[in-house]
């Protein structure tokens, strides 16, 4: 199978995980209890005000009907406007996803930078110090909730040392010293969980190559070890950890919800939390659709580069 045929038939299997998101998101809404329309006017409102917000959903409208011009809006940028304050979703959302683009690939960065070098050491020196100390900060990494981590960096870095800003939020294009101060938290929440499964994974992925028999036969032709290591083993052992990377910004992009909540971050995560605690229907349900279309096309990326990286899975 060519390139192009497997990237086209990724493709369509990535638009058929979009679709049936959307029909999932789509039914949040009709599947909580009671009228939408009168769970968020509240009980006191009258029926007329019930009625007109009725119409302004499309809630008169059959169940697939709503859906189709539900798609409609969404492919025509037509994303219908926040009940709370009546501004476009689609400017909400520009506004928004940026900032939690920035911090969930800040997260990544730091994940990164600390899984590649404690990942290396601890497979190049098995059952030694530098071994337990990597699977101990993997562990000790992957126990611990973001949130509580989170917490506790605000508590010694913001409040009892004052080096770095506890909330909020400043844009690069304003500050770009302030803008990386106001993420380095928050992103290293985030990023040292990333970190710890990404060392587990890469220090195991290194350890099934070197005991691979194209390792034995090049060491017997009389190949440096560091040529070894370089050439063949982290080669083959950074593909499948390229994978995992993709899979963990999807979960950077669902842990992204509570970090910014933890920090008052104005992210989007932070816009869909506000719209669920207030009933906001249209900014939770594309607020959702971008965060998953977001994640999907990551990971359509990722297998394209693998495909690339490692043309027999194309078979």
């Amino acid at each position: 199978m060519g390139w192009i045929t497997y990237s086209v038939r990724r493709l369509l299997i990535s638009v058929f995980v979009l679709f049936v998101a959307s029909i999932l998101i789509f039914s949040i809404v009709r599947l909580i209890p009671g009228d939408p329309a009168r769970v968020f006017l509240g009980p006191t409102a009258d029926q007329e005000a019930v009625d007109t917000l009725r119409v302004q959903l499309d809630l008169h409208l059959p169940i697939y009907e709503q859906y189709l011009n539900w798609i409609a809006g969404v492919l025509t940028g037509n994303w219908g406007n926040s009940l709370i304050n009546d501004i476009p979703v689609f400017d909400l959302v520009l506004i928004r996803f940026p900032r939690s683009i920035q911090l969930a690939i800040f997260s990544l960065i730091i994940g990164v930078i600390i899984s590649l070098p404690l990942g290396l050491l601890a497979a190049l020196q098995p059952n030694s110090g530098r071994d337990y100390a990597a699977l101990f900060f993997s562990q000790f990494g992957m126990s611990v909730p973001s949130f509580w981590l989170g917490i506790i960096l605000m508590l010694v870095f913001g409040r009892y040392l004052g080096v770095l800003p506890a909330s909020g939020y400043v844009s690069p294009m304003e500050d770009p010293v302030a803008a990386v101060s106001h993420m380095i938290m928050p992103a290293f929440a985030l990023g040292t969980i990333n970190a710890a499964v990404l060392t587990r994974f890469l220090r195991s992925e290194i350890l099934e190559q070197r005991g691979k028999e194209y390792v034995l036969t090049a060491r017997a032709f009389g190949h440096y070890k560091g040529t070894i290591l370089r050439k063949y083993v982290l080669k083959n052992a950074l593909i499948p950890y390229m994978t995992n990377l993709g899979i963990q910004f999807g979960w950077v992009l669902g842990g992204v919800v509570i970090i910014e909540v933890v920090f008052s971050y104005p992210g989007l995560g932070r816009l869909v939390l506000d719209g669920l605690l207030n009933r906001d229907y249209p900014v939770i349900q594309m607020g959702l659709l971008v965060l998953i279309s977001t994640y999907v096309l990551v990971n359509l990326v990722v297998d394209l580069t693998y495909s690339v990286l490692n043309p027999k899975i194309r078979y």
